[in-house]
């Protein structure tokens, strides 16, 4: 059984936030079925449906103890645990340093681009720590990945305590995007993170996944997803780095390694938009990856 997260933002437009829980059958074969076993609302710690515009969910990771669901959202708290009926316990906004505070002023120097928020989420498979990441680059950091340049997200690791519950931030790490592998010329194109999901406690699968809009009506996309290995081992730790810019001596600032290991290019030429990856069953004595869209 699977659990699953839509990104509504509880609108008219975009329909209710919702956890879903599904049985997918898989074979060497690939995908064979999907049943959904249940729908059933997100809701607060009243119970009641989150105010419209302070959710939009994203990544998802069950708790070590099978207990509970940790969730990062890009509107409204960035981590939040529920439980698997979707019942909201708690909020974690106090472990996160001030400068990921997302802002929607253009004229701000600072903080967390709107709509470039929290996507990415695991936990460890010793149920000791927790990653999160980023979609792109904070303000005071630099650019978005553009056609000519790289961006920059940030991964933070923050330990578990024995109830699954995230208590303090433990360590935080660049990670470069790549540039923008393919452009639209109707306007919108990017790169960033949407997902990431953790082998042990310093090698993580990542997902770097790039838009663009090919109609005029902005009714039409194509992406380009790519999945790298990423490794921790000889990382900077940026934790109480406010600004790339405060790094004494810049040629000493090492981002997290990335080393490619699936190019969907190389399988679809009109790949969906991968926000989700967990692990499936061992297939012929190999474990399998379930990606979502």
């Amino acid at each position: 059984m699977f659990y699953a997260i839509n990104d509504s933002r509880n609108n008219n437009k975009e329909g209710d936030a919702s956890l879903y829980t599904l049985k997918i059958q898989v074979s060497s074969r690939g995908i064979e079925q999907v049943n959904f076993l249940n729908q059933r609302p997100l809701l607060d710690a009243k119970q009641q449906p989150f105010v419209t515009n302070t959710v939009d969910a994203e990544g998802l990771a069950l708790t070590h103890n099978g207990k509970s669901l940790l969730w990062s959202s890009e509107l409204g708290a960035p981590l939040r645990l529920s439980t698997l009926d979707g019942v909201m316990e708690k909020d974690f906004t106090s472990l996160f340093p001030a400068r990921f505070n997302i802002s929607s002023d253009k004229e701000s120097s600072n903080g967390i681009r709107s709509g470039n928020a929290w996507e990415g989420l695991t936990v460890t498979p010793d149920g000791k720590s927790l990653f999160i990441a980023v979609e792109s680059s904070l303000k005071q950091d630099g650019p978005i990945a553009s056609p000519i340049n790289s961006g920059t997200a940030r991964l933070l690791q923050f330990s578990i305590d024995a109830d699954g519950r995230p208590s303090k931030q433990l360590h935080e790490y660049l990670y470069i995007t790549d540039p923008v592998p393919q452009v639209s010329k109707f306007g919108i194109n990017d790169n960033g993170v949407s997902e990431v999901l953790a082998l042990n406690d310093h090698q993580l699968l990542v997902i770097e996944r790039s838009g663009r809009n090919v109609s005029a009506g902005f009714n039409d996309w194509d992406y380009s997803v790519r999945v790298y290995m990423v490794d921790l081992t000889a990382a900077s730790d940026i934790k109480n780095i406010d600004s790339l810019q405060d790094w004494s001596n810049k040629s000493t600032l090492q981002p997290v390694s990335k080393k490619l290991l699936i190019d969907f290019a190389d399988y679809t030429s009109s790949a969906d938009c991968i926000e989700g990856v967990t692990f499936g069953p061992l297939i012929d004595g190999h474990t399998s990856l379930i990606f979502v869209s």
